[in-house]
């Protein structure tokens, strides 16, 4: 298939979900934008366990930056942005394989699905605690007194 129908059914396939899941328009540019980088990377690295794995760190690094900057939770981005390189196709084929009573062909691609599934979730992982420790400074004049764990004392305003 085209490289460019890919990416054009990439970015509608992750523009939609958004939606579906009710994420917020103002977030639906920045989540297509994240999981394209994150589908391109998967096809130049062509859909090996380190592409899994390099697309789930990619996606998980500039979901985390983006909620910082835009002041959200991260999961707004990371949700939608992050489908497009999910192995649906592996569990499908995983399904049909048992289906048909092809349980060593069922059970080499539902592992190589599984394998490549757990490295998505591993890069995730790592880009969450990448930014676990990090603060940035807020977008807005206003301050969370509520949420703000950093905020000085009210004797000290």
């Amino acid at each position: 298939m085209n490289i460019f129908v890919q990416c054009f059914a990439c970015m509608l396939a992750t523009m939609f979900f958004g939606m579906l899941l009710g994420q917020p328009r103002q977030t639906l540019l920045h989540t297509v934008l994240i999981g394209l980088n994150a589908y391109v990377l998967y096809l130049l690295l062509d859909g090996s366990v380190l592409a899994f794995f390099l697309c789930g760190l990619l996606a998980g690094l500039l979901c985390e930056l983006t909620a910082r900057l835009k002041g959200m939770a991260t999961t707004l981005f990371l949700i939608s942005a992050i489908i497009p390189v999910v192995p649906g196709l592996g569990l499908y084929r995983t399904m049909m394989f048992v289906a048909a009573a092809d349980y060593p062909h069922a059970l080499q691609v539902g592992t190589e699905t599984l394998v490549g599934i757990g490295a998505i979730a591993l890069g995730l992982t790592i880009a969450t605690a990448i930014f676990a420790n990090i603060r940035f400074p807020s977008t807005n004049n206003e301050r969370n007194e509520q949420g703000d764990l950093h905020a000085r004392p009210d004797h000290q305003r």
